[in-house]
């Protein structure tokens, strides 16, 4: 008799409870770790692997100790964690649509200031690869567009607009050739727009979104078409090139503030490039308006994606 005793304190004993808690747990785990270490998936796949992984668990509890309970409790097992699996594969496919969502509501709250320029949420780097690249390019666009003007400015091309100043700093004519490297410095930030452009393309394409979706992101951070920026440059320097070139003839006198010329062909040739200087000028300022328009609505696709 103290045998049997001793065996029926040192034998196996079935402990269902703690092994259906302890797989029960295992998935809430890989609910919560899937999303950082697998892609995406469609609901469907997710609601079976859950459920299968529920079954593995199961199947494990039972070959260590469920098996020695009775059917009631093999079958209730079985039961909670199929159904914990599959609501484990249901939570995962929530966690990856709600980090799907993020990317794109970087767009969605995007505003501007008073004079157009973008302002961006403040943890937009942390919302997805599409808007850490886009707040990237943003931060680029605005650095090299002051880049830009500084160059300009350092040549002094703004003295071309008066005598008086042209006359207090000659040398801004005697440099006119310096011009070339504004060029090239357009030239090299229109290259890195376009290495910008093509990388959040890029980002767009490999992300799990609607085609409407991707198209709207597309049209607002990665536009199709050439670099009318690049053009707008490029033609106001080869503008400003022709008008210092034309003023450092010296045949043009300060005429009660206005430039007067000895020559009358200079004089007309003086009026059409600062003609054209003006309307390169609100082409520009034209283009930056029709970004901010174009944005907009593209900004409402997105926003109706989302609600």
């Amino acid at each position: 008799m103290t045998d049997d005793y001793q065996g029926d304190l040192h034998g196996p004993h079935d402990h269902p409870v703690i092994a259906t808690l302890a797989g029960c747990a295992v998935l809430i785990a890989g609910a919560v770790a899937a999303p950082h270490l697998l892609p995406a998936q469609p609901q469907a796949i997710l609601l079976g692997a859950g459920a299968a992984a529920g079954f593995v668990l199961w199947l494990a509890g039972f070959t260590v100790t469920t098996r020695l309970s009775n059917f009631g409790w093999i079958a209730g097992s079985l039961a909670i964690l199929l159904g914990a699996g599959t609501l484990a594969g249901y939570l995962t496919h929530r966690q990856y649509e709600a980090s799907v969502r993020q990317d794109p509501s970087s767009f969605a709250d995007l505003a501007f200031s008073p004079a157009g320029a973008p302002i961006l949420p403040r943890d937009v780097e942390a919302r997805g690869p599409i808007s850490r690249l886009f707040a990237a390019s943003v931060q680029a666009d605005g650095n090299e567009r002051r880049e830009f003007d500084a160059a300009m400015a350092k040549l002094g091309m703004g003295n071309l607009n008066s005598p008086y100043l042209l006359t207090q700093n000659p040398q801004t004519i005697a440099q006119c050739g310096e011009l070339e490297s504004v060029k090239a410095l357009a030239n090299g930030q229109a290259a890195k727009r376009a290495e910008r452009k093509q990388a959040i393309g890029q980002a767009i394409d490999s992300a799990t979104l609607d085609a409407s979706l991707k198209q709207a992101i597309r049209a607002i951070a990665a536009p199709a078409g050439g670099d009318a920026l690049q053009a707008n440059q490029l033609a106001g320097i080869d503008a400003t090139a022709q008008l210092c070139a034309l003023l450092a003839k010296r045949g043009w006198y300060n005429d009660n503030g206005y430039f007067g010329f000895n020559s009358g062909g200079d004089a007309v040739r003086y009026k059409a490039l600062q003609a054209r200087r003006a309307a390169l000028a609100s082409e520009g300022e034209k283009l930056d308006k029709d970004a901010v328009t174009r944005i907009k609505a593209e900004q409402e696709k997105v926003q109706a994606a989302l609600s």
